[in-house]
Formats: C-alpha cells, sequence, structure tokens
C-alpha cells in the first residue's frame, strides 16, 4: 500500500512539475533547467543590450540569455515595461526555481537632491500600480520591501566603487506618459526619491515567493523638476556612463554575494 501511494504521490508531483516546465516554455520559449537561479531584470533593450554585452558565453534561448559573471552563472531576462508583463514574466521566473533577481534599468528621479544620471538603489516601493492588489488583496499596506541582505550588500559594493548614489523608497505606476503635477507632489508626500513602473511588482513576488531581490536603476529623467523623458530632445551621456558603471558593480557584487 505504502509503494502505491509514493507511485500516486511521484505521478502528482510529476504532472506539476510537468505543468510549471509548460508554463516557462510558454512564457519565455525556454526550458527552465537552462535559466541560472540569478537573475538579472532589465525592462528594454537598451539595457539588456548592455547588460549581455558585458557576460562571457552568452547563448540565447527563447526570450532569455544566459552567460557568465566569472564563473557565475546568470540569465538577463527582459521584464517589458510595467507591472502586469513583468509579473508574467516573474511567474514565469518563480517556476524556474530562480533564487534571486536584481532589477536593473532606469528610473525618474522625484527627490530634488537627485539628477539626470544619478544611480538609485531601491530599499523599498510604494505600490501604485494596478497590478499588485490583485497579489496583496487584502493589505492595506502600499510600502513593500525588497531583500534587505541582498540590497545592504549592493549598497556596500557601490560604497567602495566610491560611485555616488541614492538610497530610498521608489514609486511605481502604470502610466509612463501621465505624471502630472498632483502625482509628483503625492509622491513626494510619500518621501519616494523616484518613480518607475516594474520594482513594486518585483518586489511583491519576491517576498510571497521567499525570492531575494534588489531595484538598482540609472535616473534617466526627471519629472519633479519638469524634465519628461519623451519631452527631452537627447538623453544625457551620463545616463550610459553609469549604466555600465551600475552594471560593473552589480557583476563584482553578484560574485562576492555567492561567498556569503
Amino acid at each position: 500500500m505504502i509503494t502505491l501511494v509514493n507511485t500516486y504521490s511521484d505521478l502528482n508531483n510529476r504532472k506539476i512539475f510537468e505543468m510549471e516546465s509548460f508554463i516557462v516554455q510558454m512564457l519565455l520559449n525556454c526550458s527552465p533547467k537552462r535559466i541560472a537561479k540569478t537573475i538579472l531584470l532589465p525592462a528594454g533593450d537598451l539595457s539588456q543590450n548592455r547588460i549581455i554585452s558585458k557576460l562571457k558565453e552568452v547563448k540565447k534561448c527563447g526570450r532569455t540569455y544566459r552567460g557568465k559573471i566569472g564563473e557565475l552563472k546568470v540569465s538577463v531576462v527582459n521584464s517589458g515595461i510595467g507591472a502586469p508583463f513583468a509579473a508574467t514574466i516573474l511567474e514565469a521566473l518563480i517556476r524556474a526555481g530562480v533564487q534571486r533577481i536584481i532589477r536593473l534599468d532606469f528610473c525618474g528621479g522625484i527627490s530634488e537632491d537627485i539628477e539626470i544620471g544619478d544611480l538609485v538603489i531601491s530599499s523599498s516601493a510604494i505600490r501604485g500600480d494596478g497590478t499588485t492588489p490583485h497579489y496583496l488583496p487584502d493589505s492595506k499596506d502600499l510600502k513593500i520591501d525588497g531583500d534587505i541582505k541582498l540590497t545592504n550588500h549592493m549598497v556596500e559594493q557601490f560604497k567602495q566603487a566610491k560611485i555616488p548614489f541614492h538610497v530610498g523608497p521608489v514609486y511605481s505606476h502604470d502610466a509612463i506618459f501621465k505624471e502630472p503635477d498632483s502625482l509628483i507632489q503625492k509622491i513626494k508626500e510619500l518621501n519616494c526619491i523616484a518613480i518607475d513602473m516594474e520594482t513594486s511588482i518585483l518586489f511583491t513576488i519576491g517576498a510571497l515567493n521567499n525570492i531575494s531581490t534588489t531595484s538598482i536603476m540609472v535616473v534617466s529623467d526627471h519629472p519633479a523638476k519638469n524634465q519628461k523623458l519623451f519631452e527631452m530632445k537627447t538623453l544625457s551621456p551620463v545616463i550610459f556612463k553609469n549604466l555600465d558603471r551600475a552594471i560593473d558593480i552589480v557583476f563584482n557584487g553578484l560574485i562576492k554575494f555567492q561567498k556569503f
């Protein structure tokens, strides 16, 4: 009888595994076995391509790229823009058994102390998006934290690199083309230093699934100073310079993080 029960259990577990694998294949067009445990999560091609260019032994698998930082295997997966798109990608990554996810992309400045091109490490996010309420339907607290250990580790790496950066909460919302003064004022009152579209869902899904997450971003525009991204004629070269510097620091930080 024990053997029979175990057989049923094995069959059931196999069905679950097969369904999880199917979901990963469907959403990422890649086998879960080919996705590394450490994920770098850009939201667009610009940051994705700069990350990939710094990896060794890069191989494309469906919508993902896998390469090495030293001997550490990492995957680069584009989240797409906005919380709904990112949530779909994150659900696939959960089913691939990933352990940590680092968002590495862009944000808008809110704090008066921040300038275009500055680096922001998000310690937490305010859930101004429409996706996270589906994951936390009973929560009235709009604040969601990233992983303290991973975030603090990256903060220390940036300190050691002696590159200026800011640490604080980011406000995540859904409408990149709609950032009126009333919204900017609200975000300031919430003490957020920056605005983006993906950090809140990353931290939410990470917290619910015991996955380490952090969010590191370069300020591409500053709506609080009326320097709005899609109204700017050119992008400052410092944006790309500091993105490259951030990628290098994150790479070195991940190698060290494996030793903890």
